[in-house]
């Protein structure tokens, strides 16, 4: 690993206190974990704890700056400390003393939480993005979440019902022996779990939360925090504001601060920013990520993106004929777009992109063959294929970062070369609503997306099984409907593997394939970027690696005047 280091400005003194203001996307808005996506751990970082956790880094180039670290629990397992059997299955997690929720007996954090978390991810009404790595990995969780949504469709779907099948029956690989130890155990190794763990949908949940509906503005607006910071108030879609959480003991949590008094997420789309905004804080997968933002280091850094490509939605039968497939992806001038990110993001390097695993990431292919445009060879292809004029193709986009400018580059790409396209712009919520539920969302055909890799060791699934599997259970981020058996068989191949070059080679393998059957349109690769530094106003950003290289929001320091 070659990362540049960080290097914050410990020369300006600063005081405790102060308000931090935080102009934040609004896939920050939905507080639920059971529902939160992975890109909003920087912000549920401020209010949540998972059994670990990740540290800042002044040196990214540590390699303990990519472990997790234990947080509600005292101990990673391993086989050292006897928390980790042999077999690599079974994890036996304690829980750390002194941790507790915001209630008003500051009623402590059980293994019994950590279960309920666990169970809640998998609610039929809004499961968690992640749930597919846990359900291919955790003994019985697949078989927990598939029954528990056939019964959904027999009942109602309010709180008491949800809450009614959730304590009635248990995830056979997920227990609490007492409220101080855990037993996690996996249906098969996993060379990732532990990262895994680290998502906001591995967040403990207190028994509170059974009275709303995961994902509801009931349960956002009735959560209760076992991190630094606690939800004093927001509004859906405009801003949340934490205040300091009473119940958090600063020496049960060794990775977090509480340097504000106050947090205030402004939550913005894109269109605007606030100009005194202290702080703005990168979050994955927005397309074209900061436009004022580092470079982490250039070749050698671990956690590139996929940013941007495209999803075809393989659902419309325009796709059928894998020849206008390769016509799409013939048509789309790479090299113009790696130009336009160029221009809007200056000193972030973006290399053209062949493949859909990017550089940095466990299963890239180094023999990317990074095709760009050819319109020529697109409407041959077409006119092989019999490929008739129909209604213009409909390319959805988000209206934050380079969304919009990226789209109308790619339709007229697209036009250009026989295949009309019209682009369509949508709130980031409609958007992600857009990709989650396509057949809710009105007709479309493509979409441009952007993915920023969730954890950065044997992190494969965080491409190939979430954008590829078609698994039985929702999540994930095949968004297009992409089903391969072929391709299938290789994910589980490299699930199955006890060697990180075997599981490499099998996710290289199904994403090669993949891009063969053009599931989706690889269009560049994106280095990893840290927010700008203001450091007349705010001291003490220091980064969170693994999560985007968002800064750690509990460690800022605003201004504090008087």
């Amino acid at each position: 690993m070659n990362v540049a280091p960080y290097r914050p400005d410990t020369t300006v003194p600063r005081r405790p206190g102060g308000v931090l203001r935080v102009v934040a996307p609004t896939d920050a808005a939905p507080l639920d974990l059971s529902c939160a996506p992975a890109s909003t751990a920087p912000f549920v970082r401020l209010h949540t704890r998972q059994l670990v956790t990740w540290q800042t880094a002044r040196d990214v180039r540590d390699w303990q700056a990519v472990t997790p670290v234990p947080d509600l629990a005292l101990e990673v397992p391993s086989t050292w400390n006897a928390g980790l059997g042999a077999s690599h299955r079974s994890y036996v997690f304690h829980m750390r003393p002194g941790v507790r929720w915001d209630t008003p007996d500051r009623r402590p954090v059980t293994a019994h939480d950590v279960v309920r978390g666990f169970k809640r991810m998998c609610n039929p009404v809004r499961p968690s993005p992640s749930l597919a790595y846990f359900a291919s990995t955790v003994r019985g969780l697949a078989d927990f979440a598939t029954a528990w949504a056939a019964d959904a469709t027999r009942r109602a779907g309010d709180a008491a019902t949800l809450a009614a099948y959730q304590n009635a029956h248990e995830i056979p690989g997920v227990f609490a022996l007492d409220d101080d130890t855990l037993v996690i155990e996996l249906a098969r190794p996993a060379l990732d779990f532990v990262h895994m763990l680290a998502l906001p949908a591995a967040s403990a949940v207190p028994v509170e939360h059974d009275a709303f509906v995961p994902g509801s503005p009931g349960a956002a607006a009735h959560l209760r925090a076992n991190g630094p910071y606690r939800v004093r108030r927001h509004r859906p879609g405009e801003w949340v504001e934490l205040v300091r959480n009473p119940a958090w003991e600063p020496a049960a949590d060794p990775y977090r601060r509480a340097e504000a008094d106050r947090v205030e997420l402004r939550l913005s789309d894109g269109a605007g920013r606030a100009d005194d905004a202290p702080v703005e804080v990168p979050v994955a997968p927005a397309v074209g990520g900061l436009p004022a933002a580092g470079p982490v280091d250039g070749d050698g850094a671990l956690g590139w993106a996929l940013d941007p490509y495209l999803v075809l939605n393989l659902r419309d039968p325009v796709w059928a004929d894998l020849r206008v497939r390769q016509a799409a992806a013939l048509a789309v001038d790479k090299a113009a777009v790696a130009e336009l990110y160029r221009r809007h993001r200056p000193g972030v390097p973006v290399r053209v992109a062949g493949s859909l695993i990017p550089p940095g990431n466990a299963g890239h292919d180094p023999a990317d063959p990074r095709p760009t445009g050819d319109p020529a060879r697109a409407r041959d292809l077409l006119a092989a294929a019999g490929h008739a004029d129909g209604p213009p193709l409909v390319l959805i986009h988000p209206q934050s970062g380079l969304g919009p400018e990226v789209a109308h580059a790619c339709a007229a790409d697209l036009t250009r070369a026989g295949l009309p396209t019209r682009a369509v712009g949508l709130a980031d919520a409609a958007y992600t609503e857009a990709l989650r539920a396509p057949a809710t969302a009105g007709g479309w055909q493509l979409a441009v997306a952007a993915r920023v890799p969730e954890w950065l060791e044997h992190n494969g699934r965080v491409f190939a099984q979430a954008m590829l599997q078609a698994g039985p259970v929702p999540g994930g981020a095949n968004h297009g409907g992409y089903a391969a058996p072929e391709v299938d068989a290789l994910i589980e191949r490299a699930l199955d593997a006890a060697e990180p070059w075997r599981a490499d080679a099998a996710w290289q393998a199904a994403a090669d394939r993949a891009v063969a059957d053009v599931a989706v349109v690889p269009i560049l690769h994106r280095a990893p970027v840290a927010a700008p530094r203001r450091p007349d106003r705010v001291d003490g950003l220091m980064p969170l690696p693994p999560q985007g290289y968002a800064v750690d929001l509990t460690a800022a320091r605003p201004e504090v005047t008087g």
